[in-house]
């Protein structure tokens, strides 16, 4: 009696500690990933006359890293490593802290962090300035801020040395605030805060590309949540992977071949998936299917008017 009593109690305990399991499993499933400071020279910063900041224009794309980091997190798909932990490591190993590793150094780099993926980059273009807008019908004239930032982003997978994705990103953004409320630093940060979601999409597409997670009738769920960067309402590309491709010359894997198979039209946005009506392809939709954004061209804007013989010139890329 003893002794079955004792076999119970030890299955017993065994079934809760895998219980307990199932979760610490599971965030180990998450890849760590490290963000290196940005680079940016200064002749790639360019500030018209009229936008005036408090804060070092270098300092503020310094921060661009920390930004990044603090979105990363929020996608819920990575662990990152803290900065501070990170930063003592490479100093104490002599390593840069920004720039473009090489991916030799970042395999050695990862194994001492214990990153998976590295994420660089270098800011190529930074302009700021002030464009002077006549409101139609009317004598009146307002400034308004515009700024455009150019960002190469590199992502490297320490565990063999191979960078998984780069792109560019290139951002605009413009001061849309009538009553001409914002500051040109707050303008500056929103210039920012544009430009890292655009990144951070980029890097989760990287490293986990959007798919379908499951078809239910009419209705598909994406694997991504808050902070992609479509809306409610957008249609996207459903697309089935063909057969992969290698490069004759090297044998380097070049991906796979991809086909439009449907498109779909999202309905609403939760924290960590999304929702989404079949618009087109309901058969051929399958779970793990590949999302993208469907590019739309867009009809041209009239151009600004600008106003001459101001002391702050019209501002022009």
């Amino acid at each position: 009696m003893n002794f079955s009593r004792t076999v119970s109690r030890f299955f017993h305990s065994l079934f809760l500690f895998g219980l307990l399991a199932i979760p610490v499993v599971a965030m180990a499933a998450r890849p760590t990933i490290a963000v290196l400071d940005f680079n940016a020279d200064k002749a790639s910063i360019t500030i018209a006359p009229g936008f005036v900041v408090v804060q070092t224009i270098e300092d503020s794309t310094r921060l661009l890293s920390s930004d990044l980091m603090t979105y990363l997190v929020k996608t819920n798909k990575f662990n990152v490593v803290e900065r501070n932990r990170m930063k003592d490591i490479l100093t104490e190993q002599e390593f840069s802290e920004s720039g473009y590793i090489s991916p030799e150094s970042a395999v050695k780099m990862g194994e001492l962090i214990g990153a998976d993926y590295f994420v660089m980059g270098k800011i190529e273009m930074l302009k700021a300035g002030v464009k002077r807008k006549k409101t139609p019908y009317t004598d009146t004239v307002r400034s308004l801020y515009v700024g455009k930032m150019i960002v190469n982003v590199r992502i490297v997978d320490s565990r063999g040395g191979k960078i998984v994705a780069a792109e560019k990103f290139t951002v605009e953004h413009e001061d849309r605030n009538p009553k001409g409320e914002l500051t040109a630093d707050e303008f500056l940060e929103a210039l920012k805060e544009k430009t890292v979601k655009e990144i951070v999409n980029g890097v989760v597409a990287g490293v986990f590309p959007l798919k379908i997670a499951k078809v239910t009738g009419n209705t598909v769920y994406i694997n991504r949540g808050s902070g992609v960067d479509f809306e409610v309402g957008d249609h996207l590309s459903v697309l089935a992977q063909g057969e992969g491709l290698i490069d004759p010359d090297t044998g380097e894997s070049l991906g796979s071949a991809e086909e439009e198979v449907g498109v779909v039209e999202v309905t609403s946005i939760q924290k960590k998936f999304s929702k989404a009506k079949i618009i087109s392809g309901e058969k051929n939709i399958k779970k793990g299917a590949l999302v993208r954004s469907r590019q739309i061209e867009s009809e041209e804007s009239a151009p600004m008017e600008l106003t001459p013989g101001s002391s702050d010139k019209p501002f022009s890329w």
